[in-house]
């Protein structure tokens, strides 16, 4: 059984329409910025530099761009109301990892979403998609 990775945050006035409620858009960053939080608990970034193998004292930058976002609306957030979301780590591909998340406020759900994040380096100035590497699959396998 996987572990998911709590997170929580307050809704603000400038994420919100003119009724107050949380727009759209705002869920998709919550999102996100629940994927980060899960990421640092574990020691890692979106986008960082990595060593993988501590012997060759090199290391790789390493960054996640999103190839696919996903959201399902069941119900409004409002101005002021605390956002919980549950992120797992759905597939954990050979470059690519797809994470869940579970929004709600309270016992009543919000959304649910999924994001698609390909790992990739740097190379000659365009991001090329690369293997995950065994490490940093080790450190999402307990979400997965």
């Amino acid at each position: 059984m996987s572990k998911a990775f709590p997170f929580e945050r307050r809704v603000e006035f400038c994420e919100t329409d003119a009724a107050g409620i949380a727009h759209f858009s705002s869920l998709i960053v919550y999102m996100e910025q629940a994927e980060h939080a899960l990421l640092r608990s574990v020691g890692l970034s979106v986008a960082s530099a990595h060593t993988s193998n501590p012997q060759s004292n090199s290391s790789v930058f390493y960054s996640w761009p999103r190839v696919k976002v996903e959201c399902d609306f069941l119900a409004p957030a409002r101005f002021e109301d605390m956002i919980s979301v549950l992120t797992r780590v759905e597939k954990l591909g050979s470059k690519s990892v797809v994470f869940h998340h579970r929004l709600a406020v309270g016992s009543t759900p919000i959304a649910t979403g999924k994001m698609t994040s390909v790992c990739c380096t740097s190379q000659n100035g365009s991001l090329v998609g690369v293997p995950i590497p065994s490490d940093i699959r080790d450190l999402l396998i307990p979400f997965a």
